[in-house]
């Protein structure tokens, strides 16, 4: 699987293919809002999505970059790892989203509904927010989360968000079984064979008494959900994590694939940084599930920004 040029380095905003037929895209450096805006020369949708990427920091540009093309006014924004913000995965303050808020009512006209279009860590964000801001009318989370997970620095180990200074309670993905963390990551990682953190998570959950505590708050949640799901995926479980959020908001929408996995494209192993990681899937179902989804994505947020 080719990944685009910018994944060489994602914090490089000189990587971005910006020059977009028919969009503005300018870059915003507004606080701890970071991130490219897309402005259509042709708005056709009502309001704004708002893109998040996963834990490689990237802003899911290409999914924002989309939708202007299709008409929508859209923003590609970074978690993490740029000025003014957390620079590792790692008790990222949802309060940064202020930032984007502001921005929004100062800069933007037609501002309402909002959407917030999400993926893997990203929707465990973005599912974060809703819960505490309800200015989030939609949610389009692709791989999602139902719990708070630890961040990814494991040299400054904690929650990976934090709300009024304090550490959203968190499961710790330590704390394992050792059988899955040695069957699943250290020995591929010898052997050079894909790692899986799929089962890693599964028994981090199992093994945690309070993970019922580590849940995102969904009855908080005001938007609506579309959610999008690999049954393959070996990252984590979307699938049971989705039917989870689905028990909390029976009104949420769950579009599985079969055959699919974390990320709809290749086949099911991605290489980042000479780190083969298994992402689940075959070639041909990721690329029907991508093809699929789109569609899906499309009339949801159509059907919402009327």
């Amino acid at each position: 699987m080719k990944l685009p040029d910018y994944y060489k380095d994602v914090n490089d905003i000189s990587l971005y293919p910006i020059a977009t037929d028919g969009v503005d895209v300018t870059y915003v450096d507004e606080g701890r809002m970071q991130g490219f805006r897309f402005v259509p020369k042709e708005k056709l949708h009502k309001g704004l999505v708002i893109c998040f990427g996963g834990s490689d920091g990237s802003p899911n540009f290409d999914n924002a970059k989309r939708l202007a093309e299709e008409g929508y006014e859209t923003f590609a924004l970074f978690m993490y790892g740029m000025r003014n913000q957390e620079q590792t995965l790692r008790r990222i303050p949802l309060e940064q989203f202020e930032d984007v808020i502001n921005y929004i009512n100062k800069n933007v006209k037609d501002n309402k509904p909002i959407s917030i279009l999400a993926a893997s860590k990203g929707s465990e964000y973005a599912l974060n927010l809703a819960s505490k801001y309800h200015e989030i009318d939609n949610l389009v989370l692709i791989a999602p989360s139902s719990y708070t997970f630890a961040g990814l620095d494991f040299k400054d180990y904690g929650s990976s968000w934090t709300y009024k200074g304090k550490e959203l309670p968190y499961i710790d993905i330590k704390k394992s079984s050792l059988k899955s963390f040695l069957e699943n990551i250290i020995v591929p990682a010898i052997i050079k064979s894909p790692i899986s953190f799929k089962d890693t998570y599964n028994s981090a959950i199992e093994k945690d008494s309070s993970s019922q505590e580590k849940l995102i708050p969904v009855k908080d949640v005001k938007a609506n959900i579309l959610m999008i799901v690999g049954e393959d995926d070996l990252m984590w479980d979307s699938l049971a994590m989705a039917n989870k959020i689905k028990e909390e908001n029976p009104k949420a929408k769950i579009y599985p694939y079969k055959g699919a996995g974390h990320i709809f494209a290749g086949n099911g192993i991605i290489n980042i940084k000479n780190v083969r990681t298994a992402t689940g899937g075959t070639a041909e179902d990721n690329k029907k599930a991508k093809i699929e989804s789109i569609k899906a994505i499309d009339a949801f947020l159509n059907e919402n920004h009327k």
